[in-house]
């Protein structure tokens, strides 16, 4: 058995090789680096956090939340099984993110907002395509705005997850 940890979230996985993507916040399998090769108590150290990175690692907060909260929504009230399980898994990844966030501004805890959905699938897909479309915009000029590196590259992951997203998504 091998472990890996993610240098996005810093969880941890095991087994026999490389995940595809890392099973708790899904960034694909380059963010997923051998254990022994990574200090997991520096992951979410930056020196200084410019005032442009905190203000848009708070947006990404609150944006991440919401989806979380949203994507509960819908899988609770999804009409099929599939979509069920893949909304489900949405908002859990979210989360996961939302407690990342958290970790780079020091804050101890998330709390998800409240957020209503569609009882209707189909709207709660023509709303998941415009969640994720804004998410993506929004870490793109984020990344951009960055000064630090790492969080630039915790950007640039989470556009990666999010583009998988909207992939899934618009495949329904």
């Amino acid at each position: 058995m091998k472990t890996f940890r993610c240098i996005i979230c810093g969880e941890v996985f095991i087994g026999e090789r490389r995940p595809a993507n890392c099973p708790f916040c899904g960034v694909p399998a380059r963010y997923m680096k051998e254990t022994a090769k990574v200090d997991g108590s520096k992951i979410f150290l930056v020196k200084k956090l410019s005032d442009e990175s905190r203000k848009n690692l708070m947006a990404a907060l609150n944006l991440e939340t919401s989806n979380a909260s949203f994507y509960q929504c819908a899988s609770e009230k999804s009409e099929t099984e599939e979509l069920r399980i893949i909304f489900k898994r949405l908002a859990r990844i979210e989360n996961e993110h939302a407690n990342v966030i958290s970790r780079y501004l020091g804050l101890d805890s998330v709390e998800l907002q409240v957020e209503e959905c569609s009882n209707v699938d189909g709207e709660n897909l023509t709303v998941a395509k415009e969640r994720e479309s804004h998410a993506l915009e929004f870490y793109k000029q984020a990344m951009a705005e960055a000064r630090e590196s790492k969080i630039a590259s915790f950007f640039r992951a989470l556009i990666d997850v999010e583009e998988g997203h909207l992939e899934i998504v618009k495949k329904f």
